[in-house]
Protein backbone atom coordinates (compact mmCIF):
# COMPACT_ATOMS: atom_id res chain seq x y z
CA UNK A 1 0.00 0.00 0.00
CA UNK A 2 2.85 2.38 0.86
CA UNK A 3 4.42 1.84 -2.55
CA UNK A 4 1.12 2.69 -4.28
CA UNK A 5 0.79 5.85 -2.19
CA UNK A 6 4.37 6.80 -3.00
CA UNK A 7 3.79 6.33 -6.74
CA UNK A 8 0.60 8.41 -6.55
CA UNK A 9 2.37 11.25 -4.72
CA UNK A 10 5.27 11.06 -7.17
CA UNK A 11 2.94 11.24 -10.17
CA UNK A 12 1.22 14.33 -8.74
CA UNK A 13 4.60 15.96 -8.10
CA UNK A 14 5.74 15.25 -11.66
CA UNK A 15 2.48 16.63 -13.08
CA UNK A 16 2.72 19.77 -10.95
CA UNK A 17 6.31 20.29 -12.06
CA UNK A 18 5.30 19.89 -15.72
CA UNK A 19 2.48 22.40 -15.42
CA UNK A 20 4.79 24.86 -13.68
CA UNK A 21 7.10 25.02 -16.72
CA UNK A 22 6.94 26.66 -20.13
CA UNK A 23 6.78 23.54 -22.26
CA UNK A 24 8.78 24.01 -25.52
CA UNK A 25 6.33 21.82 -27.47
CA UNK A 26 3.41 23.95 -26.27
CA UNK A 27 5.30 27.17 -27.03
CA UNK A 28 5.95 26.12 -30.61
CA UNK A 29 2.24 25.55 -31.20
CA UNK A 30 1.21 28.75 -29.42
CA UNK A 31 3.77 30.81 -31.35
CA UNK A 32 2.51 29.42 -34.67
CA UNK A 33 -1.09 30.22 -33.73
CA UNK A 34 -0.18 33.74 -32.60
CA UNK A 35 1.84 34.43 -35.75
CA UNK A 36 -1.12 33.36 -37.89
CA UNK A 37 -3.44 35.92 -36.31
CA UNK A 38 -0.81 38.64 -36.01
CA UNK A 39 -0.64 38.75 -39.81
CA UNK A 40 -4.34 39.56 -40.07
CA UNK A 41 -4.99 43.34 -39.95
CA UNK A 42 -8.64 42.99 -38.93
CA UNK A 43 -11.12 40.15 -38.53
CA UNK A 44 -14.70 39.21 -37.72
CA UNK A 45 -15.54 36.05 -35.78
CA UNK A 46 -18.74 34.35 -34.74
CA UNK A 47 -18.53 32.47 -31.45
CA UNK A 48 -20.55 30.63 -28.87
CA UNK A 49 -20.18 31.01 -25.12
CA UNK A 50 -21.27 28.50 -22.50
CA UNK A 51 -21.05 28.81 -18.72
CA UNK A 52 -21.30 25.62 -16.69
CA UNK A 53 -21.43 25.17 -12.93
CA UNK A 54 -22.10 21.60 -11.86
CA UNK A 55 -22.52 22.55 -8.20
CA UNK A 56 -25.40 24.90 -8.95
CA UNK A 57 -26.56 22.88 -11.98
CA UNK A 58 -26.19 25.91 -14.24
CA UNK A 59 -25.75 25.53 -17.98
CA UNK A 60 -26.32 28.71 -19.95
CA UNK A 61 -24.85 30.55 -22.87
CA UNK A 62 -25.24 32.70 -25.95
CA UNK A 63 -23.79 33.44 -29.36
CA UNK A 64 -22.07 36.59 -30.42
CA UNK A 65 -19.89 38.39 -32.94
CA UNK A 66 -16.58 40.11 -32.35
CA UNK A 67 -14.76 42.60 -34.61
CA UNK A 68 -11.06 43.12 -33.95
CA UNK A 69 -8.39 45.44 -35.34
CA UNK A 70 -5.13 45.63 -33.44
CA UNK A 71 -6.00 46.13 -29.78
CA UNK A 72 -9.45 47.53 -30.58
CA UNK A 73 -12.59 45.42 -30.55
CA UNK A 74 -16.37 45.43 -30.69
CA UNK A 75 -18.28 42.63 -29.01
CA UNK A 76 -21.86 42.28 -30.24
CA UNK A 77 -24.44 40.21 -28.35
CA UNK A 78 -28.24 40.12 -28.21
CA UNK A 79 -28.54 42.25 -25.09
CA UNK A 80 -25.43 44.40 -25.17
CA UNK A 81 -22.55 45.73 -27.21
CA UNK A 82 -19.08 46.35 -25.79
CA UNK A 83 -16.59 48.50 -27.71
CA UNK A 84 -12.97 49.30 -26.90
CA UNK A 85 -11.49 52.14 -28.95
CA UNK A 86 -7.99 51.81 -27.54
CA UNK A 87 -8.59 54.17 -24.65
CA UNK A 88 -12.11 53.74 -23.26
CA UNK A 89 -14.65 50.92 -23.01
CA UNK A 90 -18.23 51.64 -24.09
CA UNK A 91 -20.89 49.22 -22.87
CA UNK A 92 -24.34 49.67 -24.39
CA UNK A 93 -27.27 47.86 -22.79
CA UNK A 94 -29.96 47.61 -25.46
CA UNK A 95 -33.01 46.94 -23.31
CA UNK A 96 -32.20 49.74 -20.85
CA UNK A 97 -30.97 52.06 -23.66
CA UNK A 98 -28.01 52.87 -21.43
CA UNK A 99 -24.38 53.57 -22.32
CA UNK A 100 -21.63 53.20 -19.73
CA UNK A 101 -18.20 54.64 -20.50
CA UNK A 102 -15.12 53.71 -18.49
CA UNK A 103 -11.37 54.15 -18.82
CA UNK A 104 -9.45 51.06 -19.84
CA UNK A 105 -7.76 49.20 -16.98
CA UNK A 106 -5.41 46.36 -18.07
CA UNK A 107 -5.87 44.69 -14.68
CA UNK A 108 -9.60 44.29 -15.32
CA UNK A 109 -9.36 43.05 -18.89
CA UNK A 110 -11.37 39.90 -19.43
CA UNK A 111 -10.26 36.93 -21.48
CA UNK A 112 -11.86 37.03 -24.93
CA UNK A 113 -11.24 36.54 -28.63
CA UNK A 114 -9.69 40.01 -28.70
CA UNK A 115 -6.65 38.99 -26.63
CA UNK A 116 -6.59 35.20 -26.40
CA UNK A 117 -4.17 34.75 -29.31
CA UNK A 118 -1.34 36.46 -27.42
CA UNK A 119 -2.35 36.06 -23.80
CA UNK A 120 0.19 33.28 -23.16
CA UNK A 121 3.17 35.58 -23.81
CA UNK A 122 3.04 37.33 -20.45
CA UNK A 123 2.18 35.98 -17.02
CA UNK A 124 1.55 32.36 -17.99
CA UNK A 125 3.19 28.97 -17.94
CA UNK A 126 1.96 26.31 -20.33
CA UNK A 127 2.08 22.61 -21.09
CA UNK A 128 1.11 20.39 -24.01
CA UNK A 129 -1.71 18.21 -22.69
CA UNK A 130 -2.86 15.86 -25.45
CA UNK A 131 -3.77 15.26 -29.08
CA UNK A 132 -7.44 14.84 -30.00
CA UNK A 133 -9.67 14.00 -32.96
CA UNK A 134 -7.20 11.64 -34.62
CA UNK A 135 -4.36 14.10 -34.34
CA UNK A 136 -6.21 17.09 -35.78
CA UNK A 137 -6.36 19.03 -32.50
CA UNK A 138 -3.61 19.96 -30.05
CA UNK A 139 -4.68 20.68 -26.48
CA UNK A 140 -2.63 23.10 -24.39
CA UNK A 141 -3.15 24.26 -20.81
CA UNK A 142 -2.15 27.75 -19.70
CA UNK A 143 -1.61 28.36 -15.98
CA UNK A 144 -1.44 31.94 -14.65
CA UNK A 145 1.69 32.81 -12.68
CA UNK A 146 -0.38 35.15 -10.53
CA UNK A 147 -2.12 32.87 -8.06
CA UNK A 148 -4.50 35.67 -7.09
CA UNK A 149 -6.36 35.30 -10.40
CA UNK A 150 -9.97 34.14 -10.19
CA UNK A 151 -9.18 31.27 -12.57
CA UNK A 152 -6.49 28.61 -12.40
CA UNK A 153 -6.31 27.37 -15.98
CA UNK A 154 -7.15 28.12 -19.61
CA UNK A 155 -7.44 25.10 -21.92
CA UNK A 156 -6.95 25.81 -25.62
CA UNK A 157 -7.75 23.58 -28.59
CA UNK A 158 -5.71 24.43 -31.68
CA UNK A 159 -5.99 22.93 -35.16
CA UNK A 160 -2.88 21.07 -36.35
CA UNK A 161 -3.86 21.75 -39.97
CA UNK A 162 -3.91 25.54 -40.04
CA UNK A 163 -2.96 26.57 -36.47
CA UNK A 164 -6.38 28.17 -35.94
CA UNK A 165 -7.89 28.39 -32.48
CA UNK A 166 -10.98 26.21 -32.25
CA UNK A 167 -11.96 26.81 -28.64
CA UNK A 168 -10.75 27.80 -25.21
CA UNK A 169 -12.14 27.06 -21.76
CA UNK A 170 -11.53 29.10 -18.62
CA UNK A 171 -11.52 27.12 -15.35
CA UNK A 172 -12.68 29.37 -12.52
CA UNK A 173 -11.67 28.69 -8.92
CA UNK A 174 -15.35 28.83 -7.93
CA UNK A 175 -16.01 25.69 -9.95
CA UNK A 176 -17.52 27.41 -12.98
CA UNK A 177 -16.27 26.70 -16.51
CA UNK A 178 -16.48 29.20 -19.37
CA UNK A 179 -16.24 27.71 -22.85
CA UNK A 180 -15.75 29.80 -26.00
CA UNK A 181 -16.02 28.09 -29.40
CA UNK A 182 -15.04 29.78 -32.65
CA UNK A 183 -17.88 29.10 -35.09
CA UNK A 184 -16.54 31.14 -38.01
CA UNK A 185 -13.59 33.42 -38.67
CA UNK A 186 -12.66 35.68 -41.56
CA UNK A 187 -10.48 38.63 -42.41
CA UNK A 188 -12.49 41.81 -42.90
CA UNK A 189 -10.88 44.79 -44.60
CA UNK A 190 -14.01 46.87 -44.01
CA UNK A 191 -13.14 47.07 -40.31
CA UNK A 192 -11.19 50.30 -39.68
CA UNK A 193 -10.31 52.42 -36.64
CA UNK A 194 -13.49 54.38 -37.31
CA UNK A 195 -15.51 51.21 -36.69
CA UNK A 196 -14.74 51.55 -32.99
CA UNK A 197 -15.24 55.31 -32.65
CA UNK A 198 -18.08 56.44 -30.40
CA UNK A 199 -20.71 58.21 -32.50
CA UNK A 200 -23.16 60.13 -30.29
CA UNK A 201 -25.61 60.55 -33.16
CA UNK A 202 -26.34 56.81 -33.03
CA UNK A 203 -27.42 57.02 -29.39
CA UNK A 204 -29.86 59.94 -29.28
CA UNK A 205 -32.01 59.61 -26.16
CA UNK A 206 -29.64 57.10 -24.58
CA UNK A 207 -28.72 57.58 -20.92
CA UNK A 208 -24.94 58.00 -20.75
CA UNK A 209 -23.01 57.19 -17.56
CA UNK A 210 -19.41 58.37 -17.87
CA UNK A 211 -16.98 57.08 -15.21
CA UNK A 212 -13.87 58.58 -16.78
Amino acid sequence: MKSIQFLFILSIAVLSQAIAQKDPAAKEILDAMSAKYQKIPAFRAEFSYTMEDEGDEIDEGFRGTILVKGNKYMLIMDEQQVTFDGTSIYTYLKEENEMTIASYDPEEEEISLSNIFNIYKTGFKYVYTESRNNGSIDVIDLVPEDREKDYFKIRMEISTTDQSLKSFKVFDKSGSRYLYKVLSFKEDASITDQTFAYDKSKYVGTEVIDFR
